[in-house]
């Protein structure tokens, strides 16, 4: 704790320091509160029962010092656990190439690098599946630590996105009764490197599509002790991602496949995606659609390890913009994983200061 304190600590001198020199300085905060219940069959108990919840308080502020990013982002967990999300130092040599350093969520597909941990920015009360973060359960590494090259252009076929990273590769923790993912802030556990890349293009015949690809491949290593649940894996993720907005409609989607590769050379497939649909009724009102679907392979040891099973969810929601900074959303879902299934109904009222 007295480490993470000196963190915080110094970045908040930088970033005072550097805002008194006249430098363009942001800072804001993020927070949210919502009531969940749900039927009978849900794994839940405490849904069940339908429960208020205060979510977590995110502390976000960016600082630009001519050519140099500092970012940060911490989060205050309603148990009062301060947590670091992202923090990375950033050089700008032109708009086709930025180098970031540090802790960044990992640009696999658009929504993970679009929306970060402030509810209020996101469309919908609830990541898609199978992009919820580590800590959730999540099935990908949402945040990576080491470097990440990016850039954009335009070109006469249109605006390109790009970039590669190299980073720690990701391992899996025991967290309370649960195993979940860790992206190695510290440290890697194994001797090879995580890579990942991605390239999106917003055709110039067509400025309303954007759509891309990318990947992320790393090699597993099981971390929970003496007794380890799963054999080192070679894990390769590739994403396709697509946005269409024409006039006050909002379509968007995204598509996983996952390969694990035992020591062994056993292979195991599976695959997840989402689709999004939003309208702006007004610019109070949008109404909106999620479906998404995870389709794991059954004798897969990650997935065993992370006890992730087949996922099916319809999501039916309003969304009332109070102002630019403060919303309120309600949810109807269908929900169906392993053999259960159930119905889910939610409330959430989330704003930025």
């Amino acid at each position: 704790m007295k480490k993470v304190l000196r963190i915080i600590i110094l970045v908040i001198i930088v970033c005072m320091l550097a805002a008194s020199g006249g430098n363009a300085f942001e800072f804001k905060g993020f927070a949210d509160t919502s009531f969940s219940k749900s039927t009978k069959g849900a794994d839940n108990i405490q849904y069940r029962n339908g429960s208020f919840a205060f979510g977590s308080v995110d502390l976000y502020f960016a600082e630009s010092l001519e050519d140099v990013e500092l970012l940060s982002e911490l989060i205050v967990t309603s148990s009062g656990n301060i947590i670091i999300e992202r923090l990375y130092l950033g050089y700008v040599f032109r708009d086709e190439l930025k180098v970031r350093v540090g802790r960044f969520h990992t640009p696999l597909g658009f929504w993970n690098t679009a929306y970060h941990h402030g509810r209020q920015l996101q469309p919908t009360i609830l990541r898609p599946e199978a992009l919820r973060f580590e800590f959730e359960g999540g099935i990908f590494p949402a945040h990576s630590v080491g470097v990440w090259l990016t850039g954009r252009s335009r070109t006469t076929a249109g605006k390109l996105d790009y970039g590669v990273e190299v980073t720690n590769g990701p391992k899996i923790v025991s967290s309370g009764n649960n195993k979940v993912l860790n992206s190695n802030n510290t440290s890697d556990n194994n001797t090879g490197k995580a890579v990942g890349f991605h390239a999106a293009i917003s055709p110039a015949v067509m400025e309303n599509l954007k759509v891309g690809l990318s990947g992320h491949f790393a090699r597993l290593a099981d971390d929970t002790g003496s007794a380890p649940v799963m054999e080192d894996l070679d894990q390769s993720v590739y994403a396709a991602a697509i946005m269409y907005s024409p006039g006050n409609i909002n379509i968007s989607g995204e598509y996983f496949a996952i390969g694990n590769k035992s020591q062994t050379d056993k292979k195991y497939n599976s695959n997840a995606y989402f689709g999004l649909i939003t309208y702006a009724l007004t610019e109070e009102w949008v109404p909106y659609l999620l479906y998404d679907n995870m389709s794991i392979k059954e004798d897969d040891p990650y997935f065993i390890a992370l006890n992730t099973m087949d996922v099916t969810k319809t999501t039916l929601g309003l969304r009332y913009n109070i102002s630019y900074r403060s919303s309120v959303k309600g949810e109807v879902r269908a929900v169906e994983k392993g053999d259960n299934d159930w119905n889910e109904f939610a409330l959430q009222w989330a704003l930025a200061f």
